[in-house]
């Protein structure tokens, strides 16, 4: 059972970019179709608000200042084991986080990743 049936509300997504235009972008679309979106363009900020079992969804850049979406994912997977993540990057980015995504996600190729 997915939180926000739980809760009997829209399901509510974290939505965790570096860069406003994308946060801004996502939240418009993921809002049209139902969703209740919590943006963050800073990452420890993100980590600070985050609540266990009130998101459905984590959608995290990997590349970002202060902490990157590995690590914020490790952090927030500490508070909360069962939340589901969605990574989010540019493709050029995946070779810099390589020894990283191997040591936290050995079984995941590159088409686990959404490209931005």
């Amino acid at each position: 059972m997915i939180n926000s049936q739980k809760r009997n509300s829209a399901p509510r997504i974290m939505v965790v970019d570096d860069e406003p235009d994308i946060t801004l972008q996502l939240s418009v679309v993921l809002g049209e179709n139902g969703f209740k979106v919590d943006p963050f363009n800073d990452a420890l900020l993100a980590l600070e608000n985050f609540k266990p079992d009130l998101y459905d969804l984590l959608i995290l850049d990997i590349k970002m200042p202060k902490m990157n979406g590995f690590e914020l994912y490790q952090q927030i997977k500490k508070i909360d084991a069962k939340v589901k993540t969605m990574f989010l990057t540019a493709l050029t980015e995946l070779h810099e986080y390589e020894p990283f995504r191997k040591e936290v996600f050995p079984k995941l190729g590159e088409r686990y990743f959404v490209p931005k």
